[in-house]
């Protein structure tokens, strides 16, 4: 086993991934129905695997889901560290029960933040590609108000928009209310979606429902960037007419290369110097899949 890295490329951010990784670039199209030949010799000669984000991703391409999982369960996998995004228990189980090490990029602190910023960027332009209205001026609710959630209101608020924020804590409501917007618990939904046009939700619970969306202006657009199934009550939404985005993974579609930036450094941070250097020349290979 070698030095090499495997990226498996599922979005634009994977596929620049590579670039801000030290080592010699390989291109191989993975997508196929059968493993190709070189399969086999690619992954006994890497040692560091790249999962997409979400982990979940690699279960488009049944044979490479099935080859790695059998590797891990045989113990072939050993030596390996993967690194990936929001592994599922099975995921994280089959590893443990291995022995390799595995790194949830989605739990690095530096990545959750800079992602936050990233997403709050991204969020702005599909407000601005499905709202008819201008963010200046406009009442947008804001649900939740984690990292994301924070982001985004902020980032709104510097635009001009009239930020409420639904938060359960008190804590962060205290918080919303000391950054500059109105915040109110969850129960006031209803009450504050009659002015709005805009509802962005970072909940990863049903907490937009019924009671709130039939308050809503015909016109009005819930972006949902909450991990499926969202936060949105789609049946309600359905009925009332109102329209929904469910706006998954926008770091890997808005800003890809700064995006990628962020994993290649935190990938790196766990690491260097063993992933290579300029005497060394490790392969990169990017598996489309």
């Amino acid at each position: 086993m070698t030095g090499n890295t495997v990226v498996f490329v599922t979005d634009q951010r994977q596929e620049n991934l590579a670039s801000y990784l030290p080592g010699r670039k390989r291109v191989l199209d993975w997508r196929g129905k059968e493993p190709p030949e070189d399969a086999q010799k690619v992954l006994e000669e890497s040692r560091w695997i790249v999962l997409p984000i979400p982990v979940s991703k690699i279960e488009k391409n049944k044979w490479i889901s099935k080859m790695l999982k059998q590797k891990l369960t045989t113990g072939k996998a050993a030596g390996w560290t993967f690194f990936g995004g929001v592994f599922s228990r099975e995921w994280e189980e089959r590893m443990e029960d291995a022995g390799v090490e595995y790194w949830d990029l989605m739990k690095d602190a530096n990545v959750v933040h800079q992602n936050a910023y990233i997403t709050a960027e991204a969020t702005v332009a599909e407000i601005l590609k499905y709202s008819d209205y201008s963010i200046r001026g406009q009442k947008i609710i804001v649900s939740g108000y984690g990292r994301c959630g924070r982001e985004i209101a902020n980032i709104l608020g510097a635009l001009g928009a009239k930020v409420t924020v639904l938060a359960r804590s008190v804590e962060a409501r205290r918080l919303a209310r000391f950054e500059g917007h109105e915040a109110v618990a969850f129960s006031y939904g209803p009450e504050e979606a009659y002015g709005a046009r805009t509802i962005v939700n970072t909940v990863p619970a049903t907490v937009i429902r019924e009671p709130m969306i039939r308050e809503m202006h015909s016109d009005a657009v819930i972006i949902d960037i909450a991990s499926r199934p969202g936060g949105t009550d789609i049946a309600a939404a359905e009925a009332y007419g109102i329209k929904v985005v469910a706006a998954l993974g926008l770091p890997g579609i808005y800003t890809t290369k700064s995006s990628a930036r962020i994993l290649a450094d935190a990938i790196t941070g766990h690491t260097h110097p063993k992933l290579g250097g300029e005497e060394e020349k490790p392969w990169i290979f990017q598996i489309l899949i």
